[in-house]
């Protein structure tokens, strides 16, 4: 079966410098056609020039069909998506873009509290321009280590009411309290967080009391690497090593088996394939934990075992 394959044709029209580490790039059709519509919460992929996949989260408002915006942190340390766009995307030059789709839906009728960390507040920003025309309760904690680390602070202040946000700094003593955050819900309130691993992992420590009504959106790559193990591939007999340090989808390309991705950071599932039989070790940040008894995403997930079969 031969997948269709959409892609959006946009060019730069202003990028805003933030501050020296996060700018806002604005992208409009080039002949200033209407973009697809996306809800809040979604994303896209970015094409970049090198050939390289970054998905970034469209912070503009759903209602604006003109144009969409992403803001993008210079990371140093990262796989160079960021570094590419920061010094060689200007204003003027095309880009392709995938579909928008969104893995972090925000609920549209129950209270909310949303816990942003640094540039994890990127997928609240459209959601903003929703709530503003809600009376439900919900309220945003922007949380970073001190002020200057918080671009989008301004932002806010012409966005939103101050009630119904907080501003949380690490250097003055008003870092956010998580466990009596959530402590403190109510039974209908639900919780959504993007930030850094260790927010992450502090809000998914009260997963069981919560249930559904937790949702994260993580951001970053996981690093983590395995020793080597073979994969089998069901439909065909055959076996390919993964060496070690190799992602499984590295492998399996190398070995000539087709294998769609778009990201590579666990993030968009667009690599996802059934498993049949070992102990995979599942690495990605986004599918749902019952979907994993059936589902693997080779581009960050391995396995504990020698072997692990595939249903290719």
């Amino acid at each position: 079966m031969v997948k269709s394959i959409h892609r959006v044709s946009v060019v730069v029209n202003r990028i805003d410098h933030l501050d020296s580490e996060v700018r806002t790039y604005h992208l409009t059709d080039v002949d200033h056609w209407p973009l697809p519509p996306f809800s809040a919460g979604a994303h896209v992929d970015v094409h970049l020039p090198s050939g390289s996949i970054r998905q970034y989260s469209l912070c503009g408002d759903p209602s604006v069909s003109t144009a969409y915006q992403i803001a993008v942190q210079k990371d140093a340390t990262g796989r160079g998506g960021s570094i590419e766009l920061h010094d060689q995307i200007s204003v003027g030059d095309p880009l392709l873009l995938s579909l928008p789709r969104n893995t972090f839906p925000i609920d549209t009728v129950s209270p909310l509290v949303m816990v942003a960390g640094g540039i994890g507040i990127t997928p609240f920003l459209s959601t903003l321009h929703t709530l503003g025309e809600s009376d439900r309760p919900w309220h945003l904690h922007y949380c970073a280590g001190s002020a200057d680390k918080a671009p989008f602070a301004d932002h806010l202040a012409t966005l939103l009411p101050d009630t119904s946000y907080t501003l949380h700094f690490s250097d003055d003593g008003s870092r956010l309290d998580i466990e009596n955050l959530i402590t403190t819900l109510d039974d209908e309130t639900h919780l959504y967080c993007c930030g850094p691993a260790r927010m992450i992992s502090a809000c998914e420590n009260y997963a069981d009391q919560l249930g559904d009504r937790l949702h994260i959106e993580h951001f970053g790559l996981n690093t983590n690497a395995d020793p080597a193990y073979e994969v089998a591939l069901a439909k065909t007999g055959r076996i390919i090593t993964v060496a070690e340090g190799q992602t499984m989808l590295q492998a399996l390309r190398a070995a000539g088996v087709e294998t769609p991705a778009s990201c590579e950071g666990g993030v968009c599932l667009e690599c996802k394939c059934r498993w049949t039989a070992g102990s995979p070790l599942h690495r990605d940040l986004t599918m749902p934990a019952a979907d994993r008894n059936q589902w693997i995403t080779p581009c960050v997930s391995g396995s504990a075992g020698d072997r692990i079969t595939l249903d290719i």
